[in-house]
């Protein structure tokens, strides 16, 4: 599958380039496929869900603070129209009540200066009005004003109104006072420059802004940097799905140090690949395997066959034999082949507690009648182990019809276990058999005892051993020792003993001198699940 290619055509004009239709639908493409990605779609929910938490943030500090504000002023506001009262009920200085609201006003306004925002005003009705010696934020002393007071105020109590006095919004606090001697009554009113101060709280709004936007640009490049090294492992892994095939499943993804998700990820995707290529490559070799051993009985089949005498009776029994014997060959061979396949499945192996000595007088039972033979248990070591019963049963059997084929009658073919390792002896964890009862034999252990030990299976013989050379081969599919005094075997016996070992974490290794006799052991480790 070919890659497309845009090519545009530029063009200077006065020192800039003119991206051709091509090179912009290029372009386009690049950009729509970035938008699809994992990594943008990640980066851009969370700066989403960012600038939304910040925007929510903001709104709801400028609310409380618009609230906030309104509360401070207008508490602000009646603390005039308190200290009025407070100047009341203190009367005139060296004692008595004020006699007039002109004296009342003039002892208020030489008291406390008002606050930053804060202007304050006094008038008797129909008479003067009485302003502080001090310049104040707002301009008390005009016609609008002294309109809308009178206009809003009420007797005996304080009346809150918002107004806009040149061009600015004021917050009043117009109070009716009076000294209740009958005399004509007056109005102070308190003023505070709200509106400025709402404005200083949307700037700072605005400022709040600006700094989420920085935020949000130094978290989108932040994160676009780590997220890049983050969606490395997927970046490869799906260029990796792109390339592998299946001719070719080498490829693996490098995996980058860490224990996150993503790595692990890339790990478990290696790993996938690994039991893919084991699999494809035993169905290969099973196939190669097949084609290439079959092809010799086949073509023997074929060629007796086309010499086959119809008309002859005893040509036809004796390819008939012969016939026979080729195809139980061929079904012993796909037998064996079909076995090593599937060595490496995780159902090869039902394990179970085995008693020791148990096996191997059943194994001896089994394998003595193999031939004429000297045969012989060359220990037995009691207790129990943990293994697949059949499948190790096979393997002894498969070294036994080995032992056959290098021996004479006179011959001494042994059969034997060990405990080996940590402690000479193991048993089931709890010290039990499966049933419940103590095992037999001086190898059970106790009940809690931790068992390092590990497990030897033999077979020996006396027979014409395997030299130097082919001990390094024969354990290699269809290879054959170069010795052998029976009949030759399809070269599958020690490579099937190998992958039963290994089905159990184990191993098969042989010692051997010529003319002197072979020892195959079969290594199990201790606590095979």
């Amino acid at each position: 599958m070919g890659k497309d290619v845009a090519v545009g055509t530029a063009t200077s004009h006065g020192g800039s380039a003119i991206m051709g239709p091509a090179s912009l639908a290029g372009s386009w493409h690049r950009f729509r496929a970035g938008l699809r990605t994992v990594r943008f779609r990640v980066l851009a929910t969370v700066l989403a869900f960012l600038a939304g938490g910040l925007l929510v943030a903001g709104i709801t500090t400028l609310a409380l603070d618009l609230r906030n504000l309104n509360s401070r002023v207008s508490e602000e506001l009646l603390l005039q129209s308190g200290r009025l009262q407070n100047i009341v009920e203190h009367g005139v200085p060296g004692g008595g009540p004020y006699s007039s609201l002109d004296a009342l006003f003039t002892a208020f306004l030489q008291g406390d200066t008002p606050g930053r925002y804060d202007s304050v005003m006094a008038t008797v009705n129909g008479g003067n009005a009485f302003l502080p010696a001090g310049e104040q934020p707002t301009n008390l002393a005009t016609a609008q004003l002294l309109d809308t007071a009178r206009a809003e105020h009420r007797e005996g109590r304080t009346v809150f109104h918002d107004m806009t006095l040149d061009g600015r919004q004021v917050r009043l606090a117009i109070t009716s006072v009076a000294l209740g001697d009958g005399t004509v009554g007056g109005l102070l009113v308190a003023a505070n420059e709200i509106g400025q101060q709402r404005e200083q709280a949307i700037k700072s709004f605005g400022t709040f802004a600006m700094v989420s936007l920085a935020t949000l640009l130094l978290a989108g490049a932040v994160g676009f940097t780590v997220t890049a090294r983050l969606f490395v492992p997927i970046r490869r892994l799906r260029q990796a799905t792109e390339s592998i095939t299946f001719e070719d499943l080498s490829g693996r993804v490098l995996v980058p140090p860490g224990d996150d998700d993503v790595s692990q990820l890339a790990t478990d995707f290696n790993r996938m690949l690994d039991r893919l290529e084991t699999g494809i490559t035993d169905q290969r070799r099973f196939v190669d395997d097949a084609s290439h051993e079959l092809r010799t009985p086949l073509t023997i089949i074929g060629g007796h066959v086309q010499l086959l005498q119809a008309g002859d009776p005893r040509d036809v029994a004796e390819t008939q034999v012969l016939l026979l014997d080729e195809l139980d060959r061929m079904q012993s061979l796909v037998d064996e082949l079909l076995l090593l396949a599937r060595s490496g499945r995780p159902d090869f192996l039902r394990p179970d507690w085995i008693d020791v000595d148990s096996f191997l007088e059943a194994a001896m039972n089994r394998i003595q009648v193999l031939a004429d033979r000297r045969w012989q248990i060359e220990s037995m070591p009691g207790g129990w182990f943990r293994g697949d019963r059949h499948r190790l049963t096979q393997a002894v059997e498969q070294l036994a019809a080995n032992a056959v084929h290098s021996t004479r009658r006179h011959d001494v073919i042994s059969l034997g276990a060990a405990w080996t390792g940590t402690g000479a002896e193991s048993g089931t964890p709890d010290g039990t058999t499966p049933g419940g009862t103590t095992p037999g034999g001086t190898g059970a252990l106790k009940h809690g005892e931790p068992s390092g030990a590990g497990f030897e299976i033999w077979v020996a013989d006396t027979g014409c051993g395997i030299s130097a050379t082919d001990q390094e081969r024969i354990f290699d599919r269809f290879a054959r020792a170069g010795v052998s005094r029976g009949k030759e075997g399809s070269g599958l016996g020690l490579p099937i003993v190998k992958a039963i070992a290994e089905a159990h974490s184990g191993t098969l290794r042989v010692t051997s001198r010529v003319d002197e006799g072979s020892r195959f052991v079969l290594s199990l480790p201790g606590g095979i699940t």
